[in-house]
């Protein structure tokens, strides 16, 4: 096959039939991935920015990275693992993972590639072997970490690999029972926080309730800022993660009211654990300042009043108000908001009294039940990542810890209601359940909170008094709230009832406390 026509050639992509290909099968393929973010905002152009040839030529694997165009003149870059094969799915992969012919004519498929096992070998061979890879472009280089030296002075190296789903925003892969690979699919230059608190927790700091770090895949394009590519880490046994296991406990909990109070269940998950468990990572990453990028900052006087801005701004985005509440709301939805707005405004305005006394430091981000494994009788935090739709600049930006905490609170809240919303319960007993399913959450999100304030004592980077503590960790979790129920206005409307009722009880508590004379 000739150079200029032949997807495994070095520079094939390069070339005009190669610009011609990518435009003509990448666009459809992306729109129907889970993991493409770029949907809504009209796919104008698609590219290939490197391409890299993964093990030897006969296996037909590259790893593509898409640059992307969008309406609005914006781009995003991917990552897009590729076999060339004949037109069936090769070992691993599924009808769904084609991506198209060659041509109208063309015996030959571009399939996506992760899933095949002949991928994940050459990927692995990258990390251990710490090879470079020199594309057009520029240099794909493999990192190994201290379990994969462990694992490879042992002989217990996997050979073996397999997809974990298919429906995430990013794809993973198991290697035998030992080791877990994050390939990201949205990439962007600059230092990753999943790498960096990876390394930093497992590393420097030997924090033992986080997967130990294996190793990672590094861009390094001619110009600009490495980029993260990838990230090995432990693969953690464990029975589910926490949502699964809250998910359980509360549908429990619901089947066991009946017209009595439910019984205490007596394999009931440790939350208190969970609240030190996230008290002692928030320690650890106020740890020791020997790296500037995690050295503890002190809270400014000048930056509380942009966090008041920052969520008035959240809140007029999510209840589709920017100018605030309309003088004559549409609808029974819109009246709702309009009358929650203001409310919501003046208990944001809470956050504007609190002294200027805390430090700020790097948090997870992004924390939620999810975020969380269940071993037989621990929990180990993961996916440091941050929340994707923000920049990595923003998401290394150090802030306050009760953000992750607020987090937490709010996974209970839809973690209690879940079961309910999806069975579609309604009337009397859909009443009732809700009843049961907030005793629920109330009594499972103290013991996490007991946990966590136990655990942290007077670390710096909480308020020392009570009241104060309590103002800011309601003003996460508002703020949270508010965030949730712009995603669900978008995304699943008849879900937008979890957050505003959690929204409606943090609002009406803080009114009978101002009715008792209480901060």
């Amino acid at each position: 096959m000739r150079s200029d026509s032949d997807p495994l050639a070095e520079r094939f992509w390069f070339s005009a039939e190669g610009r011609r290909l990518a435009g003509t099968l990448f666009p459809p393929f992306l729109l129907g991935r889970r993991w493409f973010s770029g949907k809504a905002r009209g796919l104008e152009e698609v590219w290939v920015a490197d391409a890299f040839l993964l093990g030897p030529r006969e296996a037909g694997l590259r790893l593509l990275l898409l640059q992307v165009r969008f309406a609005a003149g914006e781009t995003a870059l991917f990552s897009l693992p590729i076999r060339l094969a004949g037109n069936l799915p090769p070992t691993g992969l599924v009808e769904g993972d084609r991506i198209g012919p060659l041509s109208a004519s063309s015996p030959q498929c571009l399939w996506e590639a992760t899933g095949d096992p002949l991928f994940g070998g050459a990927l692995l061979d990258l990390l251990a072997e710490e090879k470079e890879l020199l594309g057009p472009q520029g240099i794909l280089r493999g990192r190994r970490g201290p379990l994969l030296d462990e694992l490879d002075a042992s002989g217990e190296l996997p050979k073996d690999s397999r997809l974990l789903g298919r429906e995430q925003s990013n794809s993973s892969l198991l290697f035998g029972n030992h080791l877990f690979f994050k390939l990201y699919r949205k990439i962007e230059g600059g230092p990753n926080p999943d790498a960096e608190i990876h390394e930093r927790l497992s590393g420097v700091l030997r924090f033992p309730h986080v997967p130990r770090y294996g190793g990672r895949l590094d861009y390094e394009p001619q110009n600009g800022p490495p980029i993260l590519l990838g990230l090995l880490t432990e693969a953690v046994p464990h029975r589910s993660d926490a949502w699964t296991l809250a998910l359980a406990a509360a549908t429990e909990w619901m089947q066991q009211a009946g017209e009595h109070r439910p019984e205490e269940p007596s394999s009931r998950p440790s939350w208190e654990l969970l609240g030190r468990r996230t008290a002692e990572f928030h320690l650890a990453m106020a740890g020791p300042p020997d790296d500037p990028a995690f050295r503890p900052e002190p809270l400014r006087g000048e930056e509380i009043p942009l966090f008041f801005e920052g969520a008035l701004g959240l809140l007029r985005r999510s209840f589709g108000m920017p100018d605030g509440p309309p003088e004559v709301p549409l609808g029974v939805e819109e009246e709702r908001l309009a009358k929650l707005f203001p409310r919501i405004e003046a208990r944001f305005r809470a956050i504007l009294r609190l002294p200027a006394n805390l430090l700020k430091i790097r948090i997870h981000g992004d924390y939620h039940l999810g975020q969380v494994l269940a071993t037989e009788d621990d929990f180990v935090l993961i996916d440091f990542e941050g929340e994707p739709e923000r920049s990595l600049a923003e998401r290394r930006h150090k802030t306050l810890a009760l953000r992750d905490v607020a987090g937490m609170v709010r996974s209970f809240h839809y973690a209690a209601l879940a079961p309910i919303f999806l069975q579609g319960d309604t009337g009397e007993e859909r009443s009732r359940r809700l009843a049961v399913a907030d005793d629920w959450r109330r009594r499972e999100t103290r013991r996490f909170l007991e946990g966590y304030f136990a655990a942290a004592g007077g670390a710096p980077f909480l308020p020392t008094a009570p009241a104060e503590r309590g103002t800011l960790l309601d003003f996460f979790v508002l703020e949270k709230a508010v965030y949730e129920v712009g995603y669900e206005r978008n995304n699943r409307p008849a879900w937008m009832q979890i957050p505003l009722r959690g929204i409606e009880e943090l609002l009406e508590g803080s009114r009978q406390s101002e009715e008792n004379g209480q901060s």
